[in-house]
């Protein structure tokens, strides 16, 4: 019999509860990577592929990645115009990689 109070079952049981909270972290993360998003706002600012998103539901403005969307779809855009922009979270959840961005209110007309 051991002296130290450990069974020889109770070191595979830590082992598995801790393997099993670190792939439970794991896939918490992964399940944030590549989630799809619909975001209603207005543009803050945007240069080259880049925009800085204010959402209308408040909280922190969002950088949005706009390397996969066609230029044109936000070539007419400037700043306080409304948008919507469908997406997909970042792998490190902190931007939007927009799949398509579409003006509110009229194409390129800034809102009020």
């Amino acid at each position: 019999m051991r002296s130290d109070g450990d069974s020889p079952s109770m070191k595979p049981s830590l082992v598995t509860l801790a393997v099993s909270l670190v792939l439970m972290g794991t896939l918490a993360q992964a399940a944030a990577q590549g989630q799809y998003v619909r975001l209603d706002g207005r543009v803050q600012w945007i240069a080259a592929e880049k925009m800085m998103f204010l959402p209308d539901s408040g909280g922190t403005p969002v950088t949005i990645d706009l390397t996969r969307v066609p230029q044109d779809e936000y070539a007419t855009l400037t700043q306080g115009s409304l948008v919507v922009v469908n997406g997909v979270v970042s792998y490190d959840g902190r931007r939007v990689i927009a799949t398509s961005v579409m003006p509110l209110g009229g194409l390129g007309e800034q809102a009020p």
